[in-house]
């Protein structure tokens, strides 16, 4: 591929993934276009950082690569792991002679899958997500392949990061409406000021230790229900 068709592919990859906002189908679409762009995917997985720090599956392109994800986070070894742990590129060039992960390999290896590349996706100075691609032939990621897969890793990690704050913003407004409605219904009920039903809704958070906004939900859930009972 010339520096032209490349430059051109990427530029209409990044188009595809910023016509997404919303940030699951994002994580979804950079796996089906990573198979598509990059020479050698077979199947590829999307691994992102949650709450806590906690590693969770954002999107897959086949049950394979669903099912090498999920074993790898349930036994906390394998490439995605280790990419996420040392923010470098981790690749398998054949599995079949490799060392490392060697329940993983072994299931890999029984899936049909050859060779394994796990790229990190870093955002400010932390790894926020590994998109990890896997291979039907050993030796996929040794030429051109491998610098088209790190240029697209690129691209989507600016899509996947502006996703994130379109999904937040979104999220943040849904709370803050939410919370709004739950006020009122504490004022009505209670004949309460606005900074005493928030100051009642923050008690109950401290006091069932939960998010306000899981607080304000059951509010105006409970509200909804006995609206709906007949006299």
């Amino acid at each position: 591929m010339s520096r032209e068709d490349l430059a051109s592919l990427l530029a209409q990859v990044s188009h595809d993934l910023a016509a997404e906002r919303d940030e699951s189908q994002t994580a979804s679409r950079i796996c089906a276009l990573a198979v598509e762009v990059v020479d050698g995917c077979e199947h590829a997985t999307l691994t992102v950082r949650g709450r806590r720090g906690r590693l969770v599956p954002a999107g897959a392109t086949s049950p394979v690569a669903e099912r090498l994800e999920e074993h790898q986070l349930s036994g906390g070894d394998g490439p995605t792991i280790d990419a996420f742990a040392s923010a470098e590129p981790v690749v398998g060039l054949d599995l079949g002679e490799e060392r490392r992960w060697t329940q993983w390999r072994d299931l890999a290896v029984q899936q049909g899958v050859a060779s394994v590349l796990a790229l990190p996706m870093v955002s400010g100075d932390r790894t926020q997500a590994v998109i990890t691609l896997l291979g039907a032939e050993a030796g996929a990621w040794s030429g051109p392949a491998y610098d088209v897969a790190l240029l697209y890793a690129t691209h989507a990690a600016a899509a996947l990061d502006a996703a994130k704050v379109i999904t937040g913003l979104e999220s943040a407004l849904g709370t803050r409406h939410q919370i709004g409605v739950a006020q009122g219904v504490l004022m009505e009920r209670h004949r309460l000021t606005t900074a005493g039903a928030f100051a009642v809704l923050q008690r109950y958070s401290s006091t069932r230790n939960e998010r306000l906004a899981d607080v304000a939900a059951q509010v105006v859930k409970d509200a909804e229900e006995a609206a709906r009972r007949p006299d």
